[in-house]
């Protein structure tokens, strides 16, 4: 283990007392800090936080001009009894009507308020007595099966089927006409959405309706925070001493139940003592854990030494654990009336009684639950923004599905949100850990990146991470870049610090022969390389997705053990199976090499950025929407005056009318289908384009090379060249 830390400071008070850790730096880590330092017998007291902000998934931020919350939005329950209540009180963090006794006497049952308006998905407004007829039965449902707590019998495993179970029996009994109960089952699809989002759950079913009474609610009506959920957070954060919580520390390894000793404090044994990831180590007598538990749920065999006791680790396993997404939309003018807070969308053909699992992925958008009307923000001056995602993008086609809310919205009134860019946050994933946990068994990186975005779209977080090999970036996919300014792009480079680059085209085999020997070099000259301790080479190999990390190492093992694939490949991200694998691509000298997934950056700091990575298949088009990243491509490729899908597509000519451009590649390939059309006369089938099918051919067509090559970069390169003296 490494060197034990526990500096003085502020933080610690005269006289011995006894030695507590906090981990985690979130609301319930930091309110433990506050109680216990106000104890006298608690004058050595830590706080060790993994990032390098407090707070938890409470976060507020600056943005289109007010405070959006990422996170924690409402108080729910806000009276006497609560404590999140009681402080914000306290720091008088709240509205006077929040505070009021009228409102702290508000019975809510725990429901979520009733919308100020529902539209149906054909664009009608829904009628108000039939949303609240219909929010009375659902609520009715969720208080009957809160029942069940007291001691009778469940009659089915989880709340979803309970509810299913009675509207299926009640909905026998309607006599209204097939629309109308159509759209009552579809406003009760859509309140099970809500009573998801409430609890915290993909589904209902997930939900057990035994124990579904146990949640004690509080009266109140549920409020904000004017100035933002953060005050909250910081308001604690004022009350303890600066050096108090240190961040940026994140644990390994907990050992409790031992015996441990530190030079400082000779003669005193702790039996705690808690290992970071940096090799650092916390002596203590106790150890408050307040991670998150879906860290828990991944790391419980790993984070406690010796394991929790089953019992314990078992309840950690078995505890449902699922997300709640926000989306932030901005529009120009508001479409909504004055005093609108809650805009409820219902799609009608949506039912609790239909199973649309397999659909999801083209119908996630129906799960949104509807629209909160945020306090009044300031007017933004730029003129064009830009629709913001606060949530994970991994796997979820969110810019497509905003269009067709959109598309709803326009059927009514012709109102649009102010800007029809991709959501930005792409999110990766967590690798990173995993990749620096190999860190150790490897002599150098391999970082394999797009050639025809050279200069950006690597993940900034892999020089920080990994920062300490050797780094040799390879630049695939040649064959497909505009390489007339390579010299440029090195020289780029080299400024920032990368001077060992290689352009390789992976599936051609051109220039693989001159990766191992630019690897052995690299190793050989490091200061930490003993030839007696290496009889072999190690490298992991690390990048965004498919960049064609796996096609690489293949095109080595073709190159110099004339053997075929190792590792599975394909043209779309996320194709990687063996993480961390070893693979062996060379007998002299020895060498292995460690595939690992694609890393996107945690946050990509511009549309045009995610445009990019999106035209070479980093991130998976319906993510932004296969017509909307044809549109940028045909942009593009202007804008470059490359107008080779002028000739391929037999136009008349450049165009920049995406349009008219999918309209006749959807002609010209026989991409159309047949639409009915009611008209006074009957129903008349129409031939119209197919444009997404359209869109997916011009996107193939550019990937695959037939278009000519490009540099998407080459704004970059002449940003920089101006730049220079």
């Amino acid at each position: 283990m490494g060197a034990m830390e526990w500096s003085g400071g502020q933080a610690e008070r005269p006289g011995r007392g006894r030695r507590v850790l906090v981990v985690g730096g979130g609301i319930a880590g930091l309110g433990a800090a506050q109680r216990l330092r106000a104890h006298p017998a608690f004058s050595q007291l830590r706080v060790l936080e993994a990032t390098a902000r407090a707070g938890g998934r409470i976060r507020s931020e600056r943005g289109f001009g007010g405070v959006l919350e990422l996170g924690a939005h409402w108080i729910h329950g806000p009276s006497r009894g609560n404590p999140v209540f009681e402080l914000a009180a306290e720091h008088r963090l709240l509205r006077e009507k929040d505070l009021s006794e009228e409102n702290q006497r508000m019975e809510t049952g725990g429901h979520v308020g009733l919308p100020s308006v529902t539209y149906a998905s054909s664009g009608v407004s829904v009628s108000r007595e039939l949303v609240v007829e219909t929010a009375s039965l659902f609520h009715s449902l969720i208080d009957q099966a809160r029942e069940f707590v007291r001691g009778a019998a469940a009659p089915a495993p989880s709340v979803g089927e309970y509810v299913r179970g009675a509207l299926r029996a009640l909905a026998a009994g309607w006599t209204d006409r097939e629309d109308a109960r159509r759209l009552r089952l579809a406003l009760m699809h859509n309140f099970l959405n809500v009573e998801c989002c409430v609890s915290g759950t993909h589904s209902m079913d997930l939900v057990a309706l035994a124990p579904f009474g146990e949640y004690t609610v509080l009266p109140g009506l549920d409020c904000t925070f004017p100035g933002g959920y953060q005050g909250l957070t910081n308001h604690i954060m004022a009350s303890l001493p600066e050096d108090m919580i240190i961040f940026n520390k994140p644990v390994k390894t907990i050992h409790w139940n031992g015996s441990f000793q530190e030079a400082a404090s000779p003669g005193e044994t702790f039996p705690v003592l808690v290992e970071c990831e940096d090799g650092g180590c916390f002596p203590a007598h106790h150890v408050i854990v307040t991670v998150p538990l879906g860290f828990l749920k991944e790391h419980v065999d790993t984070f406690f030494e010796p394991p929790l006791p089953t019992e314990k680790a078992d309840a950690i396993r078995k505890l449902g654990f699922g997300t709640n997404n926000k989306i932030f939309l901005e529009f120009e003018e508001p479409f909504w009336e004055p005093g609108c807070q809650h805009i409820q969308v219902v799609w009608e053909d949506m039912s609790p009684l239909e199973d649309v699992a397999s659909q999801l992925q083209d119908v996630w958008f129906k799960k949104l639950i509807g629209f909160w009307v945020l306090p009044s923000f300031e007017k933004r001056q730029a003129p064009r923004a830009q629709e913001r995602a606060a949530l994970p993008l991994a796997q979820r086609p969110v810019h497509q599905g905003l269009l067709q809310l959109r598309g709803r919205g326009q059927h009514r009134g012709g109102h649009r949100p102010a800007g029809t860019a991709p959501a930005r946050g792409w999110r990766g994933g967590s690798g990173l850990k995993k990749m620096q946990g190999s860190l150790r068994l490897v002599d150098c990186v391999i970082e394999v990146h797009d050639a025809r975005i050279p200069l950006s779209g690597r993940n900034p977080l892999f020089q920080e991470a990994l920062g300490l090999k050797p780094h040799v970036l390879v630049l695939n996919k040649m064959d497909l870049a505009d390489l007339k300014e390579q010299q440029k792009i090195i020289q780029h480079l080299e400024e920032e610090g990368l001077k060992n680059v290689v352009f390789t085209n992976c599936v051609r085999d051109e220039n693989i022969q001159q990766v191992i020997p630019m690897v052995r070099g690299l190793v050989e000259s490091s200061h930490r390389y003993h030839r007696q301790e290496n009889l072999e080479y190690c490298a992991l190999v690390i990048g965004i997705p498919n960049v064609g990390k796996s096609s690489l190492i293949n095109a080595l093992r073709r190159q110099h053990l004339r053997k075929g694939k190792a590792t599975r490949v394909g043209g779309e991200p996320g194709i990687t199976r063996a993480v961390m694998s070893r693979i062996q691509v060379c007998e002299r000298p020895l060498m292995f090499l460690l595939d690992t997934p694609g890393v996107l950056a945690p946050r990509i700091q511009s549309v045009e950025m995610g445009l990019k990575l999106a035209l070479c298949g980093t991130v998976l088009d319906h993510l932004v929407g296969e017509e909307t990243l044809a549109d940028y491509l045909l942009y593009t490729l202007n804008r470059h005056q490359l107008f080779g899908y002028v000739q391929h597509y037999g136009l008349d000519g450049a165009c920049d009318d995406i349009t008219r451009v999918l309209k006749h590649v959807a002609v010209r390939l026989g991409k159309t289908h047949k639409v009915k059309v009611l008209t006074g006369t009957g129903d008349v089938n129409v031939i119209q384009p197919n444009y997404p099918a359209a869109a997916r051919d011009f996107l193939r067509t550019f990937r695959h090379g037939l278009l000519g090559p490009v540099m998407l970069d080459r704004d970059v390169l002449r940003s920089s060249s101006r730049a220079d003296p």
